[in-house]
């Protein structure tokens, strides 16, 4: 019940994020900032198959671990480009609620997504060196300067 609590408080906060969004005139700054959060997701999405995409944070039996493509940049690359998109219509016009109403769309991600992990490491062992090594909404900056110095 928790977890899809969790998941109608992302949907509410990314609703209330979008329609409180001046859209006239068009917000052109905020949606060229919000493309390549868009495109983060949408291409998580294709990576991983539309029809195996899920809303709630919980593995069944036909989850696969997916650790390439934008899943190598960071373990949950949707939330990630839902972060991403809606942060860019901060940029329509400041008001408190909406800023506090992003923050807690954050907070629910991480939480879902901390779920969302204690699942993945029962299925698949794995995980934890994954884990380890790609960060879970931001990528892990040291990492990607470590792998470029030793090329």
């Amino acid at each position: 019940m928790f977890l899809w609590l969790l998941v109608g408080a992302q949907f509410a906060l990314a609703a209330l994020l979008v329609l409180t969004t001046s859209w006239i005139p068009i917000p052109w700054v905020a949606i060229l900032v919000a493309a390549p959060g868009i495109l983060l997701a949408v291409s998580a999405s294709s990576k991983i198959g539309l029809r195996r995409v899920r809303i709630h944070p919980a593995a069944t039996e036909s989850t696969q671990l997916v650790t390439s493509g934008p899943y190598g940049v960071v373990r949950h690359p949707m939330y990630t480009g839902l972060l991403w998109f809606t942060a860019a219509l901060l940029l329509s016009g400041f008001a408190w609620c909406r800023l506090l109403s992003w923050l807690g769309l954050l907070l629910v991600l991480r939480i879902k997504a901390g779920h969302e992990e204690h699942f993945l490491e029962d299925c698949f062992p794995r995980y934890i060196d994954y884990r380890k090594n790609v960060g879970q909404l931001v990528p892990k900056l040291h990492r990607l300067f470590r792998s470029q110095a030793t090329k």
